[in-house]
């Protein structure tokens, strides 16, 4: 029942806000970062099933049926413009979904749907959107920082408290809650998912003017990553930090005053106790690095067994148990390789990586360039992209990003380049001369009135 009424009110939002879509995208971000997937029975009431999928996933599926009844144009513009690659991810998917089948694991269907698919037609749905008008990129940004700014701050009241504070029910039924260490995660389904989402916003920062804000956010995202105790993450915040100060538009002395300032706040952290759970990683990291090259080393030895093929959406769990793996082969690539074939899983990263490329580094939009090669990059850190969480909403909103800043990058080349090839074929503008008057001589006298008037004199005497 409570299902039902989500999906009711999620499809009666999408009809009202029909004119108004980019409310609905923003909502769909926020749903995923705030609500974790282990928190998902909250809004939908259930848990488990073939339908115990994120609300979100109900909202984009609602958005985009009512984007084609009313507006199928925008969709089959943007099918068309990228016809090959929405080929491409259509095979991908449909690979997995017949893998899953055959392997009869619900489980593995949510995630498909949740990770795969429906990603896919938010990253459609965004493309669409964008054809009708511009300034979406900005859009995306503010509603990418602000929840991670959100998430970031619950991380900190975590810290604080020592407690989960939200979704204990969810995250506790998770394998790696009661030995998380002192590793936070704010509002999302990992302490990793919340490194990734810091990793992909923070870039964006550099794109805001009020250095004030820059500054606090840069600040905020840099705790909460140290709270996620990811190391990667740190790295590529950290980068990110240094990228947005010296890449933003301002004067350079702002920019010095920035770098002292966040010096000054880097010296302050790494005094507190906020770094007490990297430093102990750093001395060790429980075996994560091990694990990682015996996850590898075992693919290696039975890759041929799934060139073409693979075993369904999460077999690559059961095949990192069978290896003595205390949780998953820790890498989305490898996973997807055992889960739907290498070939199906080297399309569908192929695909990302393909997008980024071609969208160039020059962008219009400081830091979104980053942030496109980090949403690559993190993710092959960890079990991202194979597990439940806001991994493929993030990385997939950030390519739409990147792909849509391309575009008009490339639309205003050429308007340029049409303004400049137009602009020598005009003819020079005509000027029409006032004539000059015909000289005054004693046979054309000046007519009456327009002669020097002559000067008043006093009468005499």
């Amino acid at each position: 029942m409570q299902l039902a009424l989500w999906i009711a009110l999620c499809l009666a939002a999408a009809l009202v806000l029909r004119r108004h879509a980019r409310v609905l995208i923003v909502l769909v971000i926020g749903l995923w970062i705030l609500v974790p997937a282990v928190g998902a029975s909250v809004v939908t009431g259930v848990d488990a099933g073939p339908l115990g999928f994120h609300p979100a996933t109900w909202l984009v599926l609602c958005i985009l049926a009512v984007r084609i009844l009313y507006d199928p144009w925008s969709i089959l513009q943007a099918l068309a413009r990228r016809f090959l690659l929405f080929l491409v991810l259509a095979v991908v998917i449909i690979v997995a979904l017949l893998a899953s089948l055959s392997a009869s694991t619900a489980g593995g269907l949510v995630v498909l749907v949740d990770q795969i698919l429906v990603p896919v037609l938010f990253f459609l749905l965004l493309l669409s959107e964008a054809s009708r008008a511009g300034g979406l990129v900005a859009t995306l940004r503010g509603a990418l920082l602000l929840f991670v700014a959100v998430a970031c701050v619950v991380a900190v009241l975590q810290w604080r408290a020592k407690d989960v504070l939200i979704f204990e029910s969810g995250y506790s039924t998770q394998y790696w809650f009661e030995r998380q260490s002192g590793r936070w995660m704010g509002t999302l389904d990992q302490p990793l998912a919340l490194s990734l989402a810091i990793s992909v916003a923070a870039p964006l920062v550099a794109g805001l003017r009020h250095k004030f804000l820059q500054a606090a956010l840069l600040v905020l995202m840099v705790v909460g990553s140290l709270l996620t105790q990811s190391r990667v993450g740190i790295i590529a915040v950290a980068s990110s930090v240094v990228a947005a100060i010296l890449f933003a538009p301002g004067r350079v002395w702002v920019k010095s005053f920035m770098l002292a300032g966040l010096a000054a706040a880097g010296a302050a952290i790494v005094s507190s106790p906020l770094i007490d759970g990297v430093t102990a990683r750093l001395a060790d990291d429980s075996g994560s690095a091990q694990a990682r090259e015996a996850a590898v080393g075992y693919f290696l030895a039975r890759w041929d067994d799934y060139v073409l093929g693979g075993g369904g959406i999460g077999s690559s769990f059961r095949l990192a148990f069978h290896a003595g793996l205390a949780s998953s082969l820790e890498n989305p690539l490898l996973m997807y390789s055992v889960d739907i074939g290498i070939v199906a899983a080297v399309l569908y990263f192929g695909s990302m990586l393909v997008l980024v490329a071609r969208s160039g580094f020059r962008l219009g939009y400081s830091g979104l360039a980053l942030a496109g090669v980090l949403a690559l990059v993190i993710p092959q850190t960890y079990s991202s992209l194979a597990t439940r969480s806001a991994a493929g909403i993030l990385v997939w909103t950030v390519l739409a990003m990147v792909v849509i800043a391309g575009d008009e990058r490339r639309e205003r080349n050429r308007q340029e380049h049409a303004a400049a090839a137009l602009a020598p074929a005009l003819p020079a503008p005509v000027t029409l001369a006032r004539p000059l008057p015909a000289p005054v001589t004693p046979a054309r006298p000046l007519p009456a009135g327009t002669g020097p008037v002559p000067a008043r004199t006093a009468p005499a005497g």
